[in-house]
């Protein structure tokens, strides 16, 4: 099953659904048309019945995004806002991304720059391509990785995104694993082979722990440590009394694998 927008693929492949940013003559730039529909494709995925998480990609073989397009044009930029809107098109996008009740995995076909770091810093699980090139530029060009600033600083060592975003150079995928933007690195032949083995390890989990696992790391990360432990403390007992849980549980003592109903 797929549905076809504008820019943006989404197409079931089995326990997945595959989102793919379908501008790669245009290098998969983010206008405000593609931030629109990579929100409504999110919504999209968490709609289709057994959809066990979702993986982010870009068409071709060169470019997973090369970020926000720098010149205004009729489907909108992200460097063209009138200074008084607060519905930011990436910030609208990021938040339905930290919103997901779905793990998303960054499929990083290629190289990705600005707002296509910011994209796969936002997602939980990033594997990518060897020959890929990343980096923050904008310094380059007078402005700054403002708006995905927040998704950087929650995955990469503060003194690394210092020389990122200050320097403003590009840096090879053996980089982007050493600072936490890639877990992976791989050969283009190899990529989808270890997307899916990342996926087949995700599907043996309780899609219900998965699901309220992903909003903990959420809240948590803007928590004092007794804020968090107070909300583990409430979230937990819930968590216990799911029918996944009861499930897991009667598996485990059963010595079987488990039959996950997600509730």
């Amino acid at each position: 099953m797929s549905t076809d927008l504008p820019n943006v693929l989404v197409e079931r492949r089995g326990l997945a659904c595959y989102v793919t940013i379908n501008r790669a003559a245009e290098h998969n730039t983010m206008t405000d048309s593609v931030m629109n529909e990579l929100r409504q494709a999110l919504l999209d995925a968490e709609a289709m019945e057994g959809v066990r998480a979702i993986v982010l990609t870009g068409a071709g073989a060169q470019t997973f995004c090369a970020g926000g397009k720098l010149k205004p044009g009729a489907d909108g930029s992200p460097f063209a806002l009138d200074p008084g809107r607060f519905d930011n098109p990436i910030a609208e996008l990021f938040r339905a991304m930290d919103r997901c009740n779905l793990p998303i995995i960054a499929r990083v076909n290629g190289s990705a720059f600005g707002g296509g770091v910011g994209l796969i810093c936002a997602c939980d699980f990033a594997i990518g391509v060897d020959s890929a090139k990343f980096g923050t530029t904008e310094a380059r060009v007078g402005v700054f990785p403002m708006m995905i600033l927040p998704l950087l600083m929650r995955v990469i060592p503060r003194r690394r995104l210092q020389e990122m975003c200050f320097l403003a150079e590009r840096f090879p995928a053996s980089q982007a694993v050493e600072f936490g933007i890639l877990g992976q690195a791989v050969p283009a032949a190899e990529l989808d082979a270890a997307v899916d083995a990342l996926l087949t390890k995700l599907s043996a989990n309780s899609p219900v722990a998965l699901r309220m696992g992903r909003r903990a790391f959420s809240a948590m990360n803007d928590m004092s440590l007794n804020e968090a432990l107070n909300l583990a403390q409430m979230v937990l007992p819930v968590m216990s009394q799911s029918e996944d849980a009861r499930e897991g549980m009667r598996a485990f003592s059963e010595k079987r694998a488990p039959n996950w109903i997600n509730r």
